[in-house]
């Protein structure tokens, strides 16, 4: 059990809190983030207000990630005659979960608005190709590594605020953050984007920056040695 445990490391201060209600003690918890290796490919094009926006969700998509919600909020997006395609980048948990998104891409028309790529073991080559990466999750996030892989790579993230991916991303600096399970707050977020009310290149290079500095593997190597250099004394 946690009580039972010397000491816990937890990747975020969501996960820190959860441990703390389920009976660790707060002294014997720290918070060590993920982190990831600098991946920062090199873009062929950058993207530019009123242009087409490639937008992508990196996943294994089942029902809790949201794909359902940036479908809605797509359909939406093309409703203003905004530029936008989505790139599905990851498989289906389940055959049936893909064919309700199918039923929904056709529901909604949208079906030249997105592109499916499956499985891919290149993840940094996918996200040379996007102008932001998009994770509507509903919950179960502790700090999302595609957030930090998309970081790494200079990708403005537009995310959920869930548990802790507003731990790595501030709104309008690293990226946007939208309301769970609220696919018309996820629409505005990416409208501001993609319509210029935010600048691109500030954002994707707080997003690099911010990875640098925080979320690291070697951050996460030093931070970690940390805990065990106070728990060895």
């Amino acid at each position: 059990s946690l009580r039972s445990c010397k000491h816990l490391i937890t990747v975020s201060n969501s996960l820190r809190a959860d441990c703390i209600a389920n009976g660790a003690a707060p002294d014997n918890v720290t918070v060590v983030h993920n982190g990831v290796p600098a991946i920062r490919p090199t873009r062929v094009a950058k993207p530019i207000p009123g242009g087409r926006w490639v937008i992508g969700m990196v996943a294994l998509m089942r029902p809790r990630k949201g794909l359902e919600i940036v479908l809605d909020a797509l359909a939406e997006l093309e409703r203003q005659k905004l530029d936008v395609v989505l790139r599905v980048i990851g498989p289906f948990e389940t055959r049936d979960y893909q064919s309700e998104i199918e039923r929904q891409i056709d529901r909604l028309n949208i079906r030249d608005r997105v592109e499916r790529v499956g499985f891919t073991q290149d993840v940094p080559a996918e996200l040379s190709k996007l102008d932001a990466m998009v994770l509507p999750s509903l919950y179960g996030e502790g700090l999302p590594m595609v957030v930090l892989e998309a970081m790494a790579a200079a990708v403005p993230v537009i995310a959920t605020r869930v548990e802790g991916t507003p731990e790595a991303i501030t709104d309008g600096v690293q990226g946007l953050l939208a309301e769970p399970r609220d696919s018309r707050s996820l629409a505005e977020k990416i409208a501001a984007l993609v319509t210029g009310q935010y600048d691109w290149d500030a954002m994707a290079e707080a997003a690099y920056a911010r990875h640098r500095d925080e979320f690291s593997d070697d951050a996460m190597a030093r931070g970690t040695a940390k805990v065990y250099q106070q728990l060895l004394g």
